[in-house]
């Protein structure tokens, strides 16, 4: 049997599987007939906007499925799993007017505006003060901008609708290094958090966690920063991993070198480390794509397991966070990952699509 098999046959039983051995996995090469330079996953903003989109607003099929979207040179495709078969739908339109869809006005370029319900995030105020590229650029965001737009009254007249805006700054010698402000749910009210990348010019980066308290907008707790100048860390992953019931933020510190995952959660305002494990990587160095990881419930048993690329980025490792970090099993890539990584489905379902560096995307049955 081989080391994948083994490893999978491992978390078959781990879940109270019986049965005989999981076959290999399987990778396959999707047939988009372009290369493939940018990678959205199902919970970002094109995902949601794409069923909209003249191409596919005909097909009755799509509310409620997960997409995952692509594009570059040469054309665009949404993505969603039709059992065991992906099905590949082509979009009208340039990759640009799907790029559109992700700008926020005053945005810092190559950011992405974030949205949940009535919430906003937009990083904002570009500055060139910390002069790291490890997103492509040197220009970071000096705040995060919130807007919340509030209830309109019921009148005969057409009302514009109130929106609330706020402003988080980064800080005397720091800036939000990140271009993904990730609007998420880690406490059981109403409100959103914000989880995002604080770098300190002399200490280098911490997670930082943006919420409401007494109605201000402010950072309410970070990790430790990584201790010297320019030694940066990416998220990966928010997900209730520890069946808690609440949910908890995956990191990867210094993802060019070592690539130490933490698993950190939120109590109150205090951020408490649960457990960490070094050998992996989700991020590539210059690139402004930061979602080369994703949650997926690999064994069917609501919980999800994390997805992430091995330090090397030429593997995807698949993680279990039962009583610490512990990897079931790693799936040899065709070619490094480098522009994402998506779930679609659970499960004898799952799919997992990889956004490789030479512009193909490739779909692992695990």
């Amino acid at each position: 049997m081989t080391r994948v098999a083994a490893g999978l046959a491992a978390l078959l039983a781990y879940a109270g599987a019986s049965g005989p051995a999981a076959a290999d996995p399987s990778v396959s090469i999707l047939p988009l007939g372009f290369a493939a330079r940018e990678f959205r996953g199902p919970s970002s903003r094109v995902a949601a906007v794409a069923p909209s989109l003249a191409a596919l607003r005909e097909d009755r099929s799509l509310p409620g499925r997960p997409l995952v979207v692509v594009w570059g040179e040469g054309g665009a495709a949404a993505l969603t799993w039709a059992g065991r078969e992906v099905r590949i739908m082509r979009l009208g339109g340039s990759a640009s007017d799907l790029a559109a869809t992700e700008r926020g006005r005053d945005a810092i370029p190559f950011s992405r505006i974030e949205a949940s319900g009535a919430f906003t995030a937009t990083l904002t105020g570009p500055t060139r003060i910390h002069p790291h590229e490890a997103l492509g650029s040197a220009t970071h965001a000096g705040s995060v901008a919130i807007a919340e737009r509030r209830p309109v009254q019921i009148g005969a007249e057409a009302k514009a609708v109130p929106t609330a805006t706020s402003t988080v700054a980064a800080g005397e010698g720091a800036v939000f290094e990140d271009r993904e402000p990730r609007l998420v749910q880690l406490s059981n009210d109403a409100t959103p958090e914000i989880v995002t990348v604080r770098s300190y010019l002399d200490r280098g980066s911490a997670m930082a966690v943006i919420a409401r308290r007494e109605g201000t907008w402010r950072v309410v707790a970070e990790t430790p920063p990584a201790g010297g100048p320019q030694q940066w860390l990416n998220p990966a992953a928010v997900a209730d991993f520890l069946g808690t019931g609440r949910s908890q933020i995956a990191i990867v510190r210094a993802p060019h070198r070592e690539g130490l995952l933490q698993l950190w959660s939120l109590d109150g305002d205090v951020l408490k480390l649960e457990s960490e494990k070094a050998g992996y990587a989700n991020h590539a160095y210059g690139s402004s794509a930061q979602d080369l990881a994703a949650p997926a419930d690999v064994d069917g048993d609501g919980r999800p397991e994390l997805l992430v690329p091995t330090v090397d980025r030429g593997a995807v490792a698949i993680l279990s966070f039962k009583g610490g970090i512990r990897e079931l099993t790693r799936i040899p890539l065709p070619a490094r990952a480098s522009s994402g990584i998506a779930a679609l489905g659970s499960g004898p379902d799952l799919h997992i699509l990889v956004g490789l560096e030479d512009g193909r995307v490739a779909d692992i049955r695990p």
